[in-house]
């Protein structure tokens, strides 16, 4: 019952992260409408709120089960740091990735539903640092 918030908040963060990803697939913003501005927002809200809600609940766990079973106990900032960390880093790369997403449009023969795990997976928070970039550096 002790993490029945964080197992909750995981797969809420893994919902509004897949939202963004599905997003981020089907909507490429072209201009700077208001609709392309909104559409933006969106994924990039739903995008920061669920790795954040995901990783913060995957650390929660983690330092839960260190105290619980193993007695391995840390003062509370450590994971808080850890959590903000890890979630800043996930979000900047996922970011990255979803505007190299975005700027390409998607093939006319490629369709998502042959092939859903490919979304599923790219819904993971951080699966999305393992995508190609396109960036040349």
């Amino acid at each position: 019952m002790e993490y029945a918030y964080p197992i909750v908040g995981f797969f809420v963060g893994m919902g509004l992260v897949a939202t963004s990803v599905l997003t981020a697939f089907m909507y490429t913003p072209t201009t700077s409408s208001s609709v392309d501005t909104a559409i933006t927002a969106f994924t990039g809200v739903t995008l920061h709120i669920g790795d954040f809600l995901a990783v913060s609940s995957v650390i929660a766990i983690a330092f839960g089960l260190l105290a619980t079973l193993f007695g391995i106990t840390y003062p509370l900032v450590v994971p808080f740091a850890v959590a903000y960390g890890l979630t800043h880093v996930i979000v900047y790369y996922s970011s990255l990735h979803i505007t190299d997403v975005q700027s390409q449009p998607v093939d006319p023969d490629f369709d998502i539903r042959e092939n859903p795990l490919q979304l599923v997976t790219l819904s993971i928070p951080g699966a999305l640092i393992l995508l190609p970039s396109n960036r040349k550096n």
